[in-house]
């Protein structure tokens, strides 16, 4: 995130705990007061982002809204989640064919795919790196681990003819390194959940600064238009 803050923004952060299984991820919700009260001790947020794909879908298809609502309702400070900024992205690139790499195990990715095609979109293809681990030997810190390399490599995998758009998704996997590489080898914009929910963010506070090297969607498009 300090890499993607155009002059003058600045960032902080505060970690939420958790153990990535499913009933993990729904765990998370009963932190965010915690760490919201943490961000806004000293009434410096002007926004407060909930950075997990994952963690912000699971509990269905307007999840993100009740986790925005706990936030504002909190600290009295606009939030937004990075599912909210995805499909703003979607909505502004105006795509609804999308092919999708994850970090995730096959029970996770599974779920993705699925609330994603309730939300009305055309996953056309979908692949997890970690799909052949098991829940139970499976651990944070082996998505922080992979290189971006791996995103990169995942992203020509799921490219294909009918996608109009690639979707990395995980806030912990590494990706803006690769955006621009991935984005001039398929002619297709790409977007990854870091570089979406610092997009949003920052289109949400007023900034339009034009960010060049991580992808068109930080080059070109504001969250109300292009």
């Amino acid at each position: 995130m300090r890499i993607l803050s155009p002059e003058g923004v600045s960032t902080y952060s505060t970690r939420i705990l958790f153990e990535p299984t499913m009933q993990g991820l729904r765990a998370m919700k009963t932190h965010i007061e915690r760490a919201s009260l943490e961000l806004s001790s000293e009434s410096i947020s002007h926004i407060i982002l909930f950075c997990c794909t994952i963690g912000s879908m699971i509990g269905g298809v307007d999840y993100d809204k009740e986790i925005i609502d706990l936030i504002e309702k909190t600290t009295d400070t606009t939030a937004i989640t990075t599912t909210t900024a995805v499909k703003a992205a979607l909505k502004v690139l105006e795509i609804r064919r999308v092919a999708i790499a994850t970090p995730y195990t096959l029970e996770t990715t599974r779920y993705e795919k699925e609330w994603l095609e309730r939300q009305g979109y055309q996953v056309t293809k979908i692949i997890g790196y970690h799909e052949a681990v098991s829940p139970e030997r499976f651990k944070n810190e082996m998505i922080g681990r992979l290189y971006p390399e791996v995103a990169y490599e995942l992203g020509l995998k799921v490219n294909g003819d009918e996608n109009e758009a690639i979707f990395i998704s995980c806030t912990n996997f590494r990706t803006i390194e690769i955006i621009q590489k991935l984005e001039e080898e398929t002619g297709k914009p790409v977007i990854s959940s870091n570089q979406a929910t610092m997009w949003y963010a920052l289109r949400r506070v007023g900034i339009k600064d034009s960010l060049r090297g991580y992808g068109r969607l930080l080059e070109r498009y504001q969250a109300t238009g292009k």
